[in-house]
């Protein structure tokens, strides 16, 4: 583990000077930069490691989350960490986490998503109409603003922000969360990993599928959409200090009043 890639949000402020610093710690750490890397360093946001999930997730290249954005959820070492992570990663004092990802099949077209699936109105303030099959077995029609396909990484993410709930990552599962649904009978639901999920876009209204909150495809009347469980997982490369209780904690607040 010393040949390295870095994938860097270059929209972030002084992002090329943040970057030559990035290059001479590793530099210092006897690492070296590579096209061929053991692992990559995702420099940034959430949306930076999702972007280096996407490019190499598939090719099973680990990743590193360094977080010089904002909530960084699954960026979880900060900047000043750096070196002390380098540190371990030599000494092989690392964990490799692995992700379930989730596909989405449509007219020849395929998107992956680490953390989330969404079909969504694309006219604000109008509805979409669906119709859900669960494993060849109809389930519902129903009128919302859309529907999200989550893993249980994604499930802290949008997923959570409508109304689902919070798995831990390493769980195998599927979250089906609908988005200010026009009834109340329509709730959110975990479903086992291996199931098929068909979601048929209605007469009523324009979707679009947005994959990890980045790649998009329009969707338009009568298109069936199929999700299932990728045949691959992601590598995140986690420090053996950090785990996720504590970081709902830190980041999200979670849990109860401490001082109570």
């Amino acid at each position: 583990m010393r040949k390295v890639k870095i994938v860097i949000n270059t929209k972030k402020p002084q992002s090329r000077k943040t970057m030559h610093v990035v290059q001479q710690v590793l530099r210092d750490h006897g690492f070296t930069i590579s096209k061929k890397p053991d692992f990559i360093i995702a420099l940034g946001g959430d949306g930076t490691l999702l972007s280096a999930a996407n490019l190499y997730g598939k090719k099973q290249i680990p990743i590193l989350g360094v977080n010089i954005g904002g909530l960084g959820f699954l960026t979880d070492i900060t900047f000043q960490q750096l070196s002390d992570t380098l540190i371990e990663i030599k000494k092989k004092k690392f964990k490799i986490e692995k992700r379930m990802v989730l596909q989405a099949h449509f007219d020849h077209n395929i998107l992956y998503a680490l953390n989330d699936l969404t079909i969504s109105t694309r006219i604000p303030g109008r509805v979409v109409e669906f119709s859900a099959v669960i494993n060849r077995e109809y389930i519902c029609r129903f009128v919302a603003d859309g529907i999200i396909i989550a893993t249980p990484t994604g499930s802290t993410a949008y997923s959570l922000a409508t109304g689902g709930p919070i798995l831990l990552p390493y769980t195998e599962a599927i979250i089906v969360t609908p988005i200010s649904p026009h009834t109340l009978s329509v709730r959110p639901i975990v479903l086992p990993a291996d199931t098929k999920i068909e979601i048929q876009v209605g007469k009523k209204g324009k979707a679009v599928l947005v994959a990890d909150g980045q790649r998009s495809n329009s969707i338009t009347t009568g298109h069936v959409v199929k999700f299932k469980k990728a045949q691959y997982h992601v590598k995140l490369i986690k420090s053996l200090h950090t785990t996720f209780f504590h970081t709902l904690r830190e980041k999200m607040q979670w849990g109860g009043r401490e001082d109570a």
